[in-house]
């Protein structure tokens, strides 16, 4: 309750803050991905910068994102410097995705995400997720047609409708923050799959396990498997892509578990319950089934 109570004020103060700014467009940075971290010295700022054309709309093509940093004592003054760099205003109510790095495992990141929210912008539903290094996430460039933005988003959000890994946005965090409960971030790594990017090391992101923030700070890297028993211990997911094998541990087969339900027992354990059927829709034997069942079990049991 106290959550949905934290969203509802989150929601009226962005009605009644929304029209402040009367900037035009043209003399605005419109910034649709950043990667922010800290150190002992300030915070550094790596945006996505798009440029908006004659007419005033944003070319969403690679042709027009650069590449804009910023540095302070604060995140404030980091967001600033940015806008002495590229001679516009930081613009953040049309950001996407923030990814975290890791020097917010020492400085408090719910002074952050209030500066973003409540002094700069930020919408409610912006993405966050955490990389080891993040400017270099928001570097990439794609094949497929696509910004670096929504390449990302799309990586975040197929992986999590396949039940692999979180998707959390600015007011998820915020809500936990003040209901001193914990979140996941997804994490994201880099791999080498030139395929899909147009890097000339061939490097590009995947989403692999999750940070914990807690008590307003990062908390410890979870893997994907760890991830993924919390996301179902939790009631985030109830859907599974899984890898099994004949003696119940990953491996390879492929089937999608549907239906998951897990109950607590008194004695510190769970029961696992699911529903079983191919990638293709086909019905799975009894075998296959319980060595899956086995494999989500353990799962489960890696998060407790």
């Amino acid at each position: 309750m106290k959550k949905c109570v934290f969203a509802v004020i989150m929601a009226v103060l962005a009605l009644l803050t929304g029209c402040e700014n009367r900037t035009e467009l043209g003399e605005r940075a419109i910034i649709q991905a950043a990667a922010i971290d800290c150190d002992e010295e300030g915070y550094t700022v790596n945006a996505m910068l798009f440029s908006s054309s004659a007419s005033g709309l944003v070319d969403a093509s690679e042709e027009n994102v650069i590449r804009v940093d910023g540095s302070g004592e604060t995140l404030a003054q980091a967001l600033d410097d940015i806008s002495l760099n590229d001679g516009r205003e930081v613009y953040l109510n049309d950001i996407k995705l923030i990814i975290l790095g890791a020097g917010f495992e020492e400085t408090q990141l719910t002074q952050a995400l209030g500066t973003l929210y409540f002094d700069m912008g930020c919408g409610l539903n912006t993405v966050l997720a955490y990389a080891d290094a993040p400017s270099k996430i928001v570097e990439l460039r794609f094949t497929e047609g696509v910004t670096s933005t929504e390449k990302l988003l799309g990586l975040i959000d197929n992986a999590h409708r396949e039940g692999i890994s979180p998707k959390t946005t600015l007011l998820d965090a915020l809500c936990a923050a003040e209901s001193d409960s914990a979140e996941l971030l997804p994490r994201l790594v880099i791999e080498k799959n030139g395929s899909v990017t147009s890097q000339e090391d061939g490097l590009t992101a995947v989403p692999d396990g999750s940070r914990v923030v807690s008590g307003g700070k990062l908390g410890r890297l979870l893997s994907a498997e760890e991830t993924v028993g919390l996301m179902l211990l939790s009631g985030d997911t109830h859907r599974l892509t899984l890898n099994f094998s004949e003696d119940g541990k990953g491996g390879g087969r492929t089937c999608e578990a549907y239906g998951i339900r897990v109950r607590r027992r008194n004695d510190g354990g769970a029961e696992v319950s699911a529903k079983f059927r191919a990638r293709n829709g086909a019905a799975l034997t009894a075998h296959d089934k319980q060595n899956a069942l086995a494999r989500l079990t353990e799962i489960v049991a890696s998060a407790m």
